[in-house]
């Protein structure tokens, strides 16, 4: 089951929109208000926020919003804000739909949306992994110059040495270099 996050500036829409996704077989999370919103969307692969309110009362929150969390976010709007709403809202990756949308539409917008938060997920997750990699070989190259600095090692032979040590110990070579790094750089 899919846990989608919920916000409406009017209370009896939210109502409305806790029962609709409950109807579309997902988990409806209703969130007090927007900043509330932006903490609990970190376990929700979608969130869907209806705005009454004039564009520019919300639109700020609403960019911050998408830009800081990782689900795909829908935004339903009165009629005839959808146009502005959406040039308000432009780089940001959020759905706009107007409030008469039919309600097949909205559907397939909300499994769009969760679709969409799967990827932005999957996304962070592998940015997240090539930082730590990136990190890793920071390190090493860090070791590596204080061989060649206080060992008189080649570049090549400082590599084999790290190679060789993560090898025989049995540990990643970020170990090695950080030991390597405590001895000499300390």
């Amino acid at each position: 089951m899919n846990k989608i996050l919920a916000y409406c500036d009017r209370a009896a829409g939210a109502g409305k929109i806790a029962e609709f996704l409950q109807k579309c077989g997902c988990e409806c999370v209703m969130a007090p208000s927007l900043e509330d919103a932006a903490v609990a969307c970190a376990s929700s692969c979608a969130a869907v926020l209806v705005m009454h309110e004039s564009v520019s009362a919300w639109a700020e929150k609403v960019r911050s919003f998408a830009l800081r969390c990782y689900a795909g976010v829908l935004v339903i709007v009165r009629e005839g804000a959808q146009e502005e709403t959406e040039k308000e809202l432009a780089g940001t990756g959020v759905f706009v739909l107007p409030a008469n949308v039919p309600v097949k539409m909205l559907t397939q917008a909300v499994i769009f949306a969760i679709r969409a938060g799967e990827r932005l997920r999957a996304l962070q997750s592998e940015n997240t992994r090539l930082k730590e990699t990136i990190d890793d070989l920071k390190l090493i190259d860090r070791a590596k110059c204080a061989l060649i600095q206080y060992l008189n090692m080649s570049e090549a032979d400082a590599h084999r040495f790290i190679e060789k040590s993560a090898m025989n110990k049995r540990v990643p070579r970020r170990d090695i270099a950080l030991e390597i790094l405590k001895t000499y750089e300390s």
